[in-house]
């Protein structure tokens, strides 16, 4: 008798009890199934951010926003100093790892922006300097952006985002047309030509608009024909690839020291590079903790086949006793039931990985119902974890089934014969 005979002996008598084969193999089912779908939803997370951020211009970027009040002495004191475009233009030329540093102007909204077709109330309106397309990664759909002389000559020029476009103009090109921006009904409104329409964008995770609801102006005609302020709100600071980003804040704030009295009590900054690896962070937490719960499940489950493997030797003590008298080894008797125990624990691995593709699928579709600004959540199903699976349901089957066989494997031919199933 050969070691593949054993093999296939093992497989017919799971093949003959499917019921308690299938329950037996439940708990490997459960955990492989739930371990990958927590693998798929978080990875899945983790695409969505990194893409999400790729809209807002990468994560090779710092922004750096102004604080209004700080704690001083137990008391909550207001900061004076303010960013300005020559601050800009100074980090640019004294940062070497900074590519180009992007002013913005959002924080006042107009009441309306209207045209002859339609108008649209509280669109976001940004100020912004020539290099934001760039930085912001964003194509223009029709006509172009921004340029350097609409900047310095404070022109009254637009780009519009593709939501705003079809709402004001329909069906008609923008390109050329006026819009009247107001931004109270005590001032009076100013007319700006429009120059350009973007390409449609979508929604942000991180605010409830659509990124196609944006107006964009020349920031100094923001500053000087519809604020009257001269400071800049926010600056983005895109920088090289390889580059430490917290060397990079620290030149910056030597920069605005230097420009701003030495006092850098105003500067806040947000890293978008800290909000994956915080998101890593978290998914190595919640994968230790929903890992264990997991392993119980597949502890519960090899526990399961083991009394499987068990009840199984009990049922064909005569039948080992009658092969082994007729010349079967120690080795065929060994093999016949772990191979019953490998089998089982593949099988449960297998299943697992299809039922758990199908239930990060059904928690991505519901995920997407209670989250209503994402049009779909990514599922991320890796080849490393499906083989990771694969192999430790065979060390489980391996681990869980060396007892039974070797107990099948050690009968004496004559006891094995006396006894009765």
């Amino acid at each position: 008798m050969k070691i593949r005979d054993s093999v296939a002996t093992g497989i017919l008598h799971l093949s003959q009890n499917r019921l308690r084969a299938g329950l037996s193999i439940l708990g490997i089912f459960i955990g492989i199934a739930s371990v990958l779908c927590m693998m798929a939803i978080g990875d899945g997370a983790k695409l969505l951010i990194v893409k999400d951020l790729e809209k807002l211009g990468g994560t090779n970027q710092v922004q750096l926003w102004t604080r209004s009040t700080i704690w001083k002495r137990g008391r909550l004191v207001r900061t004076t100093e303010r960013y300005t475009l020559d601050d800009a233009h100074a980090i640019e030329a004294e940062c070497p790892n900074v590519l180009f540093a992007l002013p913005k102007n959002e924080r006042f909204r107009p009441h309306l922006v209207s045209s002859q077709y339609g108008s649209q109330p509280s669109p976001h309106f940004e100020g912004v300097t020539a290099d934001y397309a760039l930085g912001m990664q964003w194509e223009i759909r029709e006509g172009r952006f921004l340029s350097e002389s609409d900047v310095e000559n404070a022109t009254q020029v637009c780009v519009l985002g593709a939501n705003i476009a079809g709402e004001l103009f329909r069906e008609t090109s923008a390109i050329g047309q006026e819009v009247k921006v107001r931004f109270s009904w005590r001032l009076p409104s100013v007319r700006l030509r429009v120059v350009g329409v973007m390409k449609t964008k979508g929604s942000s995770l991180s605010s409830w608009r659509s990124l196609d609801d944006t107006v964009c102006v020349p920031l100094t005609t923001r500053q000087q024909r519809l604020v009257g302020n001269p400071y800049v709100d926010r600056l983005v600071l895109f920088f090289k690839k390889d580059a430490d980003v917290y060397s990079i804040i620290d030149s910056v704030k030597h920069v605005l020291r230097k420009r701003h009295r030495g006092k850098d009590d105003f500067i806040g900054y947000w890293i978008p590079k800290g909000n994956i690896q915080r998101l890593a962070h978290t998914q190595r937490m919640i994968k230790i903790a929903l890992g264990s719960i997991a392993s119980f499940s597949l502890f519960v489950g090899g526990i399961g086949i083991m009394n499987m493997c068990l009840v199984s030797v009990g049922e064909k003590t005569r039948e080992i006793g009658l092969r082994k008298s007729v010349g079967a080894r120690r080795v065929h008797i060994f093999w016949q039931f772990l191979t019953e125990s490998v089998c089982l624990c593949f099988c449960g691995s297998i299943l697992g990985i299809a039922g758990g593709w199908f239930a990060a699928h059904g928690m991505a579709r519901l995920a997407v119902h209670i989250v209503p600004i994402l049009p779909e959540w990514p599922v991320v199903l890796s080849g490393h974890w499906i083989l990771i699976s694969v192999i430790f349901s065979i060390f489980m089957g391996i681990g869980f089934g060396v007892y039974p066989a070797m107990r099948a494997a050690r009968l004496s031919p004559i006891d094995a014969l006396r006894a009765e199933n």
